[in-house]
């Protein structure tokens, strides 16, 4: 062996001890973490989190490469949906991402990697109520790597964090000005004069899960006992709406002209003529979240004190399967 041979498979000795020596102190999982506050409630940022088809709108990576092809699997927004995509090799490659578990404001993901290296990482993110209305958003992804591979990270930068830690930071600010510029935007809010109103309803302390069966529940009822004295579409006034403890202080009702005879089941409630703010929102209910996050936002601007919100449901899905046909008049009465 010549000499040249005899200095190299030296050196590269000492490349791989080195390696292995370095791997033992190295961490085998790095995590990246950030966190930003945006003004929107809980409940709107988490839509964003939650559903996949929402990432388009932020997403640090889906921005780099404007040919990605996306493709979702099982229901947006649930435990095991999921979406694949398949962009340039040289850019973000292809994979992907799963909901693992949801819980709490916190979605937990996998992301799979399978261009242009093989890998899988978890991760998750979560949402916190914070001060004034808006809310505290966290992002959190660990990489896993095995001795002796998880040493390399010495010589191509130094940290996972390093290296992806400004995707984050970049994925957090766009969602920040996507929810505050959308989310929330460009709604319709005006001032009118309640005008004074009958009901008949249910009121009840109402789990939020528990609500479309409440409604199915209380609208058959009311019909069935009242009939032709209903004069207007179905409605509800919520008088409290906790998302701590995932319930609302509520009452589905009808309006009503005849009040000389009782309704079985049901109670009367008077709501005074008064000053309101009114908002029209199309599309399914869940979606409606912007247009209260909206109203908060401007009883705040106006010094308004509220009293209650009304919504009635013009139009739903007894009239038309396609939800984003529906049409709620939303009421926020104040003092």
């Amino acid at each position: 062996m010549s000499k040249f041979l005899r200095i190299l498979v030296v050196l590269l000795g000492i490349v791989v001890a080195l390696v292995l020596i370095l791997g033992l102190v190295e961490p085998n999982d790095q995590t990246i973490q950030r966190s930003g506050t945006i003004n929107a409630s809980k409940e709107v940022v988490f839509d964003q989190i939650v559903k996949f088809k929402n990432w388009q709108h932020w997403s640090p990576w889906l921005e780099k490469d404007p040919t990605v092809k996306l493709t979702y699997a099982g229901t947006d927004g649930q435990v095991g949906s999921s979406y694949d995509w398949a962009g340039k090799k040289d850019s973000i490659g292809s994979g992907t991402m799963k909901c693992d578990s949801i819980g709490d404001g916190c979605m937990n993901y996998t992301v799979t990697f399978t261009e242009p290296r093989r890998g899988s990482s978890k991760g998750f993110m979560k949402v916190e109520a914070a001060d004034k209305g808006s809310s505290k958003v966290t992002w959190s992804m660990t990489i896993h790597m095995a001795y002796p591979l998880n040493a390399m990270m010495l010589f191509i930068g130094g940290s996972m964090d390093k290296m992806l830690g400004g995707d984050f930071e970049k994925g957090l600010a766009n969602m920040k000005k996507y929810v505050e510029t959308h989310a929330t935007g460009g709604i319709d809010i005006k001032e009118m004069q309640f005008p004074a109103h009958i009901y008949a309803g249910v009121r009840k302390v109402v789990a939020m899960n528990a609500m479309s069966q409440y409604f199915m529940d209380t609208y058959a009822m009311l019909g069935k006992e009242m009939g032709a004295r209903i004069v207007g579409p179905s409605a509800a006034l919520y008088y409290t709406w906790d998302t701590l403890k995932h319930e609302s202080d509520m009452m589905g009702v009808f309006p009503i002209a005849d009040t000389s005879k009782p309704v079985k089941g049901a109670t009367f409630v008077s709501i005074p003529a008064g000053k309101a703010f009114m908002a029209v929102h199309m599309g399914g209910y869940a979606a409606s979240a912007a247009v209260h996050e909206a109203m908060g936002k401007h009883l705040k601007e106006t010094g308004s004190k509220m009293n209650c919100v009304i919504e009635e449901y013009i139009k739903g899905p007894h009239e038309e399967k396609d939800s984003s046909k529906w049409v709620t008049n939303i009421y926020y009465l104040v003092q």
